[in-house]
Order: C-alpha cells, then sequence, then structure tokens
C-alpha cells in the first residue's frame, strides 16, 4: 500500500514523481532496468502500464509503446515475475500497476489482486473503471492489501471529485486535461485553482498527470499537487534515445530525465 508516502514527502516539502514506464517496451529485461534507474534516479512511485490492444486514454506514444510491449510478449505474469525480482533486489519504491479492464478481467480479477500483492505491487489504477463498477475491482484488490487508485478529471463535477475519493485509497489521481495522454507544452491557465478545488473535496492525496512533459511543468504542479505524473515525454524519450544510440544511452538519458524532474518537484 502507498501507506505515509506523502507524509514523509511533505515533511521533507516535496511532492512525489511519479513515471509511468509501459511494461515491456520492448521487452521485459530492458523495463526492468529502466525501473531500477528511475527509482535510484529520484522517483518515488513508478506507473507499471499494463499492455493492452485498445489502451482508449492513451495517445500516439503510449499506444505505440504498448504495441510493441505486446509484440515482445508482455502480460501480467511476466510483470508480476519481474516486480518479485525487484522487490529482492531491493527496489522499495511505490508500485502502481496500470491497467484496463480488460487484462484483469481476462487474466482473473483475484488471482491478479493475489499475484499483485505477493510480487510486490502496492496498488491499482484502473483507468476505465467508473465510480459505479469500481467495487467490482477495487474490493478484491484491497481484500489484497491493494490501494485502489480513483481518477477524477478537469470536467469532473466536484461534488462527484468527493465521492470519487471516498471510493479508494491511497491518493486520487487527477487527469488534467480532456482528452488522451500526451506531452502539452503547458498546464492548463485553471491548473492551480482546479486542482484546489479537487483537493479540497479529496480525502486523499491529489496526482496530477497528463501532459506533464519538462521539468518546469513538474514544477508548477507540484506546488499545487501532492504527487506529479510524467508519462509520455518520459516513455517518448527513452524509445528515441534506445533506437538512436542503444539500451545503455537510453538508461542514462532516463536517468538525467527522472534526476531533473525529481530536483523540480522539490517546493
Amino acid at each position: 500500500m502507498i501507506g505515509n508516502l506523502f507524509e514523509r514527502l511533505r515533511d521533507m516539502n516535496r511532492a512525489a514523481l511519479a513515471p509511468f514506464i509501459e511494461c515491456g517496451d520492448p521487452d521485459m529485461d530492458f523495463t526492468e532496468r529502466l525501473i531500477a534507474k528511475a527509482c535510484e534516479s529520484g522517483a518515488d512511485i513508478i506507473e507499471l502500464g499494463v499492455p493492452f490492444s485498445d489502451p482508449m486514454a492513451d495517445g500516439p506514444v503510449i499506444q505505440a509503446a504498448s504495441n510493441r510491449a505486446l509484440a515482445g510478449g508482455a502480460n501480467l505474469p511476466k510483470i508480476f515475475d519481474m516486480t518479485a525480482r525487484l522487490r529482492s533486489a531491493g527496489v522499495d519504491r511505490k508500485f502502481v500497476l496500470f491497467s484496463y479492464l480488460n487484462p484483469l478481467f481476462k487474466f482473473g480479477i483475484e488471482r491478479a489482486a493475489e499475484l499483485s500483492a505477493e510480487s510486490g505491487i502496492d496498488a491499482w489504477l484502473v483507468v476505465d473503471a467508473p465510480l459505479e463498477e469500481s467495487r467490482e475491482v477495487g474490493i478484491p484488490a484491497a481484500k489484497c492489501g491493494l490501494d485502489f487508485i480513483p481518477l477524477a478529471s478537469a470536467t469532473t463535477p466536484i461534488d462527484r471529485v468527493s465521492k470519487i475519493s471516498d471510493s479508494g485509497s491511497g491518493f486520487l489521481y487527477y487527469v488534467t486535461v480532456a482528452g488522451v495522454t500526451g506531452a502539452r507544452s503547458a498546464l492548463p491557465e485553471s491548473f492551480a485553482k482546479r486542482l484546489a478545488e479537487v483537493r479540497a473535496a479529496s480525502r486523499l492525496p491529489v496526482a496530477a498527470g497528463f501532459g506533464i512533459s519538462t521539468p518546469e511543468m513538474a514544477r508548477a504542479a507540484a506546488a499545487s499537487a501532492d504527487a506529479v505524473v510524467v508519462g509520455s515525454a518520459f516513455v517518448g524519450l527513452v524509445h528515441s534515445v534506445r533506437l538512436a544510440s542503444g539500451e545503455a544511452a537510453a538508461l542514462e538519458a532516463a536517468g538525467d530525465f527522472i534526476s531533473s524532474f525529481a530536483s523540480a518537484v522539490r517546493r
């Protein structure tokens, strides 16, 4: 579970940094090394993306990463094996399984929850589980000691934000922009005001995600949010450097990227 992570980070006067990594892009061995590099470079939470053939909330960068992972044979059992190895190696950052409903249902919700907990995963975030259906996956997750991360968006009515927050645990994932994932050039003008409203309505810490692509944007988000998520910008950078210069260079670039963002989320 996420536990007292946010209390500890508040005492350190910083937000949590949560990079998204598509598991299996391009293979599980590289993913394992990438996660280890991100953790040693300053990440507090790792979002473990589960590849899916129809990732409707994701933009072209993460869709392409998901397709590469599926082509390489990535699946839930391999993800569980990887997280268990990382835990055995002493990696102690928080792991959030970021999935669509379909892979979990196909595998079996209860068994997926059991193996998630056994392998060292702390929480689930199911991107297409609306409030009305969240109990179907949230209850099995909670029974296994996993946090179930709820989501709210920039267009979610504030009274519904409160209900959504009450349906989960760990933290509330706030989608900062309308549309799919993907790097943006700036945060919405209404970001700080809207996030203050969301935080006031939520009993959980609030993580801001979707579109954050630069340390400057991360710094601005961290002034209001309890955690900052970076996805497409990180996935895209790692992929482009790996293609151009190889895996060692990609891991080095990933470490530099995470370090710069980790510095930015200090208040």
